[in-house]
């Protein structure tokens, strides 16, 4: 009869809470926090020597704070020393462990920068609240106390802080557009809220949030720029045109089944730009009859206003012409064919060497040259090479076809994008400003640097915005794409309804990192003489009632900047968890 045998798997011996650990092994101790090797050995002792040294120069300069921080770091090393040889941590001295006393070299660098710390913080606190003035009266250097803060300065200052150069009596519609600003942010964050998002109340919360930034920008406009009436009420030229504009995009939109048409909205949409003309010109009238909205010069603009408008506008212009650049650089579409370019080419070419290498302009309309003899007046080997440009016509039908085998939308928005980022931001802000007269009427009355500032720094944004953007269509899988061409539908309804709305959802955060970017840049355009926070500073600095009080002004636009970038970040992160990015 066969015996079966039956074995038990042996298993280790469970510590007993409050006896000492059987695995401590002194040697081992040492050997793995100080003695393991030669580098070991002399990072332990360089940290230990620059801690206690420190420790006692403490001790003298400061004795009360350096026994605190000392008594707590010895409690929580010895609760930790306890907890782990006896087997009695709690949830303290295990995170203790874990994150702070793990080894030798990490308890000592945790005393290390206790003791940095807390002289940082005592000499910031010296400055900044116990030997700080907060009276405007007591900046004067006259009057004020070296060995502290003159935060009066902030207060006295306050006007050029925040609007700069504007009128003073202009503040008031400032405030009320601040105020509508943080209205509309806070009916988006109730109407997005977790408890909100589902009930009926909710759901008219994010309506009216979505109507109310969709008209922001008018109602920015209203509020800082005012509104200039002119005559007469009905511009003919404008009305058709926007309705003529409004209809096209219209038909085009229902010629690619992006939207449906029955008599209803085809009125609406046809009816949508003459209703909003003579709306706007109905508010102009009351505006300039009633006084209300008076213009105001946008090159007044200034301070914290001038920053915040410019990271807004900036943003809003950049984002949708990001999107069609990225778009256009992606676009397969049927390029021109070459048998139309070559001939084109050449024929421009012979133009050009008939008209402007040898000056000849017989039989040449006068509006199409100019009569210069580029070769005649050369005057040196490199002008004679520059006459003969026009051979440079073909090279670049080459390389044209050649990179995007005629493909003139792709061309165009990787030329952009390449040449726009290769271009330092101050250098297209001064051309904005330089160069903005030249594509004007010469009638006009010319484009303010704020405009062409704003333009300048749209194009650069939009180069970076679209790279952002095509990153977002290529996270997209091939699937995606392979999908939508499966259902039948065109190239305008696949990016509209399928492709856009998920990569704008992994947009999320490289989007908020753009919105910071451009909020902190912003600064540069006090280099082309406008007046932003940074101005307004320098401007402060150099009065003589703030004479020399850099420090402070520093200090609040270091908190001012970091509390703007820090609420962008959580807003975007509170975006993400709620598209459910990172969530699989």
């Amino acid at each position: 009869m066969a015996s079966v045998t039956t074995t038990t798997s042996s298993k280790p011996p469970v510590q007993q809470r409050g006896t000492f650990s059987k695995k401590f092994n002194l040697n081992y101790f040492l050997q793995d926090n100080i003695s393991g090797s030669r580098g070991l050995l002399i990072w332990v002792s360089i940290l230990a020597i620059v801690t206690v040294g420190l420790l006692v120069q403490q001790f003298n300069n400061a004795p009360g704070r350096t026994w605190v921080i000392f008594g707590v770091w010895a409690v929580a090393v010895l609760g930790t020393v306890v907890g782990e040889l006896f087997t009695l941590h709690i949830g303290a001295t295990r995170w203790l462990k874990e994150n702070m006393f793990n080894n030798v070299s990490n308890s000592l660098m945790t005393l290390f920068l206790g003791l940095f710390v807390a002289i940082i913080g005592s000499g910031l606190w010296s400055w900044g609240v116990a030997n700080a003035t907060f009276d405007p009266a007591l900046t004067h250097p006259d009057v004020r106390t070296f060995d502290g803060a003159s935060w009066g300065v902030l207060w006295g200052a306050r006007k050029l802080l925040l609007t700069g150069l504007l009128e003073p009596e202009h503040n008031g519609r400032v405030i009320q557009w601040t105020l509508t600003i943080l209205g509309l942010w806070a009916l988006s964050f109730i109407g997005t809220r977790e408890s909100t998002r589902e009930t009926g109340w909710g759901t008219w919360v994010r309506r009216i949030a979505n109507v109310g930034w969709v008209l922001s920008p008018f109602i920015s406009y209203i509020f800082l720029a005012g509104l200039e009436y002119t005559e007469p009420f009905i511009d003919t030229r404008r009305f058709i045109l926007g309705t003529v504009l409004v209809v096209a995009v219209m038909a085009i939109l229902w010629f690619f089944k992006v939207i449906q048409l029955n008599p209803m909205t085809t009125a609406m949409w046809v009816l949508a730009w003459p209703a909003a003309y003579l709306l706007w010109r109905g508010i102009t009238l009351v505006s300039h009859n009633a006084e209300i909205f008076t213009p105001i010069d946008v090159d007044r603009w200034g301070g914290l206003l001038l920053t915040v408008i410019f990271a807004i506008f900036v943003n809003i212009l950049s984002f949708p012409i990001g999107i069609l650049l990225a778009l256009g650089r992606r676009a397969d579409v049927q390029g021109i064919p070459y048998w139309i370019l070559w001939p084109i080419a050449i024929a421009l070419t012979a133009w050009g060497l008939y008209t402007s290498t040898f000056g000849n302009c017989i039989g040449t309309p006068s509006f199409l040259c100019e009569n210069v003899n580029l070769w005649a007046t050369s005057r040196n080997t490199v002008e004679q090479i520059i006459a003969f440009w026009p051979l440079l016509i073909p090279l670049a039908t080459w390389a044209f076809l050649r990179s995007f085998d005629g493909n003139f939308l792709q061309a165009f928005s990787v030329l952009f994008i390449e040449i726009i980022r290769g271009v330092p931001l101050i250098t297209l802000l001064f051309m904005a400003i330089i160069m903005a007269p030249f594509f004007l009427p010469e009638d006009s009355q010319g484009l303010s640097n704020f405009w062409a500032v704003i333009v300048g720094y749209t194009i650069f944004s939009s180069s970076y915005m679209a790279e952002l953007v095509r990153g977002g269509l290529q996270a997209i899988p091939k699937g995606q794409y392979e999908a939508a061409d499966s259902l039948g539908i065109n190239t305008l309804q696949k990016y509209r309804f399928i492709i856009l709305p998920q990569a704008l959802r992994i947009l999320i955060p490289p989007l908020a990192g753009a919105v910071i970017g451009t909020f902190k840049s912003s600064s540069l355009v006090a280099l082309v003489g406008m007046i932003d926070l940074v101005g307004s500073t320098k401007a402060i600095i150099a009065n003589s009632q703030w004479l020399g009080l850099r420090t402070e002004l520093y200090v609040f636009m270091f908190v001012l900047y970091f509390l703007v970038s820090s609420i962008v970040s959580w807003y975007s992160r509170r975006l993400e968890d709620q598209a459910g990015l990172g969530v699989r």
